[in-house]
């Protein structure tokens, strides 16, 4: 990498993880982002279509970038919070969210997401159906669209991150519209059972009742000599 490319870069990653990284669809924890989820959204970006993660693990080792952090062990980067702008490290509780959001939900997990509702720690959302739809291509998800209005009616609650990005802990399955989940759905995406090993029989034991085994007379030390034997010794002797 040369020094060129390593300044692009470096003012690509100051700008996706301390100033924008909604405009990803990223939301940092305590400022940090997976390296994974980073790449996939730089593999998005004209220039950085091909970008490894050893790529980014050498820019670190070689550049030193002043204002960026990469936790090696934990594969996790952000920006010093020293150069940070604050807002990246705030969430504001919204009281009038957009009437529509959208969110990444895996086919799979959709099932029974569709009956159930959403829950998990963070539930990333967006306004913006385009974003959702990039989102949803780096998880192989579908995107969900989600009615805030009926969502907080039933107790629901959402917070804004920067300006594209918002978030939420529970969404009721009245508030979630998606695909039909019908049989052809869950042919399709459903885990299928496993099958049950089949079970190896034991060996059946076969007894012989005695009348079946045929009858052998048994003898008892040297069996005799046939009589041409006895006889050809006996001239043997007589010679």
């Amino acid at each position: 990498m040369t020094d060129r490319e390593a300044k692009r870069l470096e003012k690509l990653l100051y700008y996706v993880l301390g100033r924008r990284p909604d405009e990803f669809g990223l939301f940092p924890v305590n400022g940090l982002v997976k390296l994974k989820d980073l790449l996939k959204a730089l593999n998005e970006i004209d220039g950085f279509k091909n970008i490894k993660a050893k790529q980014i693990r050498d820019f670190f080792a070689i550049f030193k970038p002043e204002r960026l952090v990469y936790l090696e062990e934990e594969q996790l980067l952000g920006v010093r919070k020293e150069f940070a702008d604050p807002h990246v490290y705030k969430t504001v509780f919204e009281a009038h969210p957009p009437p529509r959001l959208f969110t990444p939900v895996r086919p799979r997990a959709w099932i029974k997401v569709a009956e159930e509702g959403l829950a998990a720690e963070k539930i990333i959302l967006t306004p913006e159906e385009d974003l959702a739809a990039r989102m949803a291509r780096r998880r192989g998800a579908l995107v969900i669209e989600v009615d805030t209005r009926k969502a907080m009616q039933e107790g629901a609650v959402f917070e804004r991150y920067l300006e594209k990005i918002f978030l939420s802990t529970w969404i009721p399955a009245s508030a979630l519209r998606g695909p039909k989940v019908d049989e052809a759905f869950r042919a399709r995406y459903a885990p299928k059972p496993k099958e049950k090993p089949q079970e190896e029989r034991p060996a059946q034991e076969i007894v012989i009742p005695e009348k079946a085994v045929p009858f052998r007379k048994l003898t008892k030390g040297r069996k005799k000599d046939p009589a041409w034997k006895r006889e050809r010794r006996r001239r043997h002797r007589e010679r």
